[in-house]
Order: structure tokens, then C-alpha cells, then sequence
């Protein structure tokens, strides 16, 4: 295990490798269908529904017993760190592996923002980020949230 690593327990939190690139694409694939309110835009925009490899070099995945369950993808943008994914196994949602996965973003100890989905904006909130304004997407108007890291938990 290398020492980027986050351990708790059996669950790690490492970098993504190639090898891990379909696991991300099924698990991104199955997160996104789980939210309801966005079932109606994913059928109209079934093109959303595909993960981009190009992110690859920016994603940690958490890894259960050998098993990759989660990711979250989050690239530098001038001087703060753009979330861009943060997706969970449906078999393994509201275990702490979102969290887990914040937590790792957060010890780069930069400030951390997303274009939050609007349908999942509690559990924003739940791990430090608040609203900062309001972004035009694809999908209609969404909040724009940022995570100050020195108020992050530990």
C-alpha cells in the first residue's frame, strides 16, 4: 500500500490505475441511475451516462476487501481542486464511503469545489461544503459549493 493511502479498517483509499478504468465506468454507470430526479434527464441525455477515462490520473478510489466500491476524481484548477466525480457502488451507499473519499481530497489541504448535484446537496453539506453560488449546467441551474478546508473533519 503506498502512503497516500487512506486505511480504515479494510477499506483503502489509493490512486486509480488502468486496470481500474471499467470498474469505474460500471460503478459511475449504476450510481447515476440510482437518484431519481435525475432518471428523466439520463434518459434524454443518455451520453451523460459514460465516464470519461481522461480523468483517470486525477482519481482515488476506495477499495474494500479487494473490491473498488467508490470514487472520486478531483483535478487542480488554478488554486483550489475541482470535484468533478464523486460516485458510489449502490451496494455499498451510506457506509461512509463518500465521506471517506472527501476526507482523502481534503488532506491535500487545498480548497475543494463542485458543482454540486441538486438531488444530493444534503450530503454536501453533511461533510463541510456550503453553498457559494448557483452554475449553469446541462441539466438546468445546480449549486456551486466549496469545501474550506481548515473546517474539514479529520
Amino acid at each position: 500500500m503506498n502512503e497516500e493511502a487512506l486505511c480504515s479498517s479494510n477499506r483503502i483509499i489509493r490512486s486509480a490505475v488502468v486496470e481500474d478504468a471499467d470498474t469505474l465506468r460500471d460503478i459511475f454507470r449504476r450510481a447515476s441511475l440510482t437518484v431519481e430526479g435525475n432518471r428523466d434527464l439520463i434518459v434524454t441525455h443518455p451520453e451523460w451516462l459514460v465516464w470519461d477515462d481522461v480523468m483517470l490520473p486525477f482519481v482515488r478510489v476506495a477499495v474494500i476487501d479487494g473490491r473498488v466500491v467508490g470514487f472520486a476524481s478531483a483535478r487542480p484548477v488554478d488554486d483550489f481542486l475541482e470535484l468533478e466525480d464523486l460516485f458510489t457502488d449502490p451496494d455499498w451507499m451510506r457506509q461512509g464511503v463518500a465521506s471517506n473519499l472527501i476526507e482523502d481530497i481534503a488532506r491535500r489541504g487545498m480548497r475543494v469545489e463542485v458543482t454540486a448535484n441538486p438531488h444530493v446537496i444534503g450530503f454536501y453539506e453533511s461533510v463541510g461544503f456550503v453553498v457559494s453560488g448557483v452554475a449553469n449546467t446541462q441539466g438546468g441551474p445546480a449549486p456551486r459549493m466549496h469545501l474550506d478546508v481548515t473546517l474539514a473533519r479529520p
